[in-house]
């Protein structure tokens, strides 16, 4: 068993000033041998040297938060603790971590991916042996880590069973095509460097030495008390903390060791930050993804409305929704991230309506407290609200089919649809009819062509449509529970979402000829659906969920 008894680690950490607890965990009631096969650092002393030899080289400026923990930085970018088993594969663990992590902050996707394939299919070869970090990252660049389902880490080893040894490489189906890379990868040995990069980048690979008392770590900030050195152990480091002088950390040691699998260390403990630089990883290439739907992503913030969104250049995504002040909140991909939320003030009800008539506008609507219509506009800066009028009953609904060309659609108090639009002027308001008990939508899938939606007495979804003159209103039969969300990404091509009767996300599409669905989507709504499209075939939805944050599901 371990070089030392828990109960003399905890009478000694009773006697010292240190801050953390002991117990037996799944790592400590292992024999000695079993636990040393578990560090599986290889160190390149030469590049080691020649890193940590320009530790203090230059003084950077400090721009670092107090606090920082990626499992709660804008949402979880975290995966799941794992468990390397009986095998020395910790670098090829915390190297992974490390990439799931930036894919998830740098293209919104929180990935599981393949350790067995970079540890026992790369240039390591397939053996519990150890690793050097950097060797594993120039992997990853060259020839990427799959999704775990390509080759799962139990499988690699006999029985499936990740305790026995000898393990194999198994090539999974289309393995080069499901590989994940990243373009960059460096070091850092300064420490207000590394706070730096954890603050306004993300997590990190780091190196520590492993004594006996760490084996039966349970809570708290480590710091060395008791027992010999075992070796050298990789972790993911995934943020720290001024007020508690620590690095928090991500092991491999599976979910009954430390705190769920996760620890804290003091500064300057185990060589991790004096003997040690951390590693990174970046720019993140997804393979590209099969059809089909993705998500729910969660994207924070504290909503009090449905989101909205609009698409006016290719991977690029503005949204906008009520926060729990009233005002509006703009949120915006930019193709390799979310930023944001913005607060663009104003006091409203219900959610606001977003659209765009060209690269770089952007035109929001929504109803003020005194029922009138509101509208605020970007064009290289934000211009103030706007009093457009009406008495409005619903929120609001946008398209733009051309330059400087808008139409917003809204219930007025008499429950009919109302209209009113932008051609250099505005026009309207002119009553459209029917009898509404939703928020309308509406969509454009040509130049003077426009398609609304809206829910019906019957709760049915109503459709009616102007293409030089305005249709009469067609029941689609569909039985919705809320307002409906429209998108156009291609000529006669439709896409309508609603909320069903269990509050799961509905689809219905024209496809030109016919409507077709009704398609489940799933999920559980605490509002209706906002939709936008930068691509044929791209359809971004967004929700709040019954926490009161933004979720994301995505078409390809």
């Amino acid at each position: 068993m371990s070089n030392i008894k828990i109960s003399d680690l905890v009478a000694d950490l009773q006697k010292s000033s240190t801050q953390w607890q002991a117990r037996e965990t799944t790592v400590s009631q292992l024999p000695t041998p079993q636990q040393k096969a578990l560090l599986g650092v290889v160190v390149n002393q030469a590049e080691l040297a020649a890193i940590m030899n320009k530790r203090d080289a230059s003084a950077p400026v400090a721009n670092f938060a107090q606090q920082v923990d990626w499992r709660n930085r804008n949402g979880n970018h975290i995966t799941p603790v794992k468990d390397q088993g009986g095998c020395g594969s910790c670098v090829s663990f915390c190297t992974t971590s490390v990439v799931e992590a930036m894919a998830s902050i740098e293209k919104g996707q929180l990935l599981n991916l393949s350790e067995a394939d970079l540890h026992f299919c790369s240039s390591h070869g397939a053996n519990c042996g150890g690793w050097w970090p950097t060797d594993a990252f120039n992997q990853i660049k060259t020839r990427g880590i799959p999704d775990e389902a390509c080759f799962p880490y139990a499988s690699a080893f006999p029985d499936n069973n990740i305790w026995k040894q000898p393990p194999h490489c198994t090539v999974g189906p289309n393995r080069d095509a499901r590989a994940v890379k990243i373009t960059n990868s460096t070091t850092i040995a300064n420490i207000t460097e590394r706070k730096n990069y954890l603050t306004n980048n993300g997590p990190c690979s780091a190196v520590m030495h492993v004594y006996d008392d760490f084996f039966a770590y349970a809570d708290g900030v480590y710091k060395h008390v008791s027992g010999v050195d075992n070796g050298l152990h990789c972790v993911t480091v995934i943020g720290y903390s001024e007020t508690e002088k620590c690095w928090i950390c991500k092991n491999s040691w599976g979910s009954g060791w430390g705190k769920g699998g996760f620890f804290k260390i003091g500064y300057g403990e185990a060589g991790i930050d004096t003997e040690f630089p951390f590693w990174t990883a970046s720019g993140v290439k997804l393979p590209a993804p099969a059809h089909g739907w993705y998500g729910y992503e969660n994207l924070g913030g504290l909503l009090s409305s449905r989101p909205n969104a609009v698409s006016w250049a290719a991977n690029r995504i503005d949204v906008v929704v009520r926060g729990m002040d009233s005002a509006v909140y703009h949120k915006w991909w930019n193709g390799t991230s979310w930023n944001g939320y913005e607060n663009l003030g104003g006091q409203i009800q219900g959610a606001p309506a977003i659209c765009s008539w060209a690269n770089g506008r952007l035109d929001i609507f929504a109803v003020g407290l005194n029922h009138h219509l509101y509208h605020k506009w970007y064009q290289g800066g934000w211009s103030n609200w706007e009093d457009l009028g009406g008495m409005l009953s619903s929120e609001p609904a946008c398209v733009s089919w051309g330059p400087n060309r808008i139409d917003v659609f809204a219930r007025g108090m008499n429950s009919s649809m109302w209209h009113l639009w932008w051609d250099g002027a505005w026009h309207g308001w002119e009553d459209l009819g029917g009898v509404i008990t939703s928020a309308p939508a509406v969509s454009s899938w040509a130049s003077g062509r426009l398609d609304c939606f809206a829910r019906g007495q019957n709760n049915h979804l109503w459709h009616k449509w102007f293409d030089k003159g305005w249709s009469n209103w067609e029941d689609l039969q569909s039985n919705m529970f809320g307002s409906p969300a429209a998108v156009s990404w291609g000529p006669n091509r439709i896409d309508v979402f609603y909320p069903g009767q269990t509050y799961n996300m509905m689809h219905k599409w024209w496809d030109g000829h016919n409507w077709s669905g009704d398609e489940n989507l799933g999920g559980t709504l605490s509002s209706d659906v906002g939709v936008s499209s930068w691509a044929a075939g791209r359809l971004d939805c967004f929700v709040e969920g019954t926490d009161s944050q933004m979720y994301h599901k995505w078409y390809v």
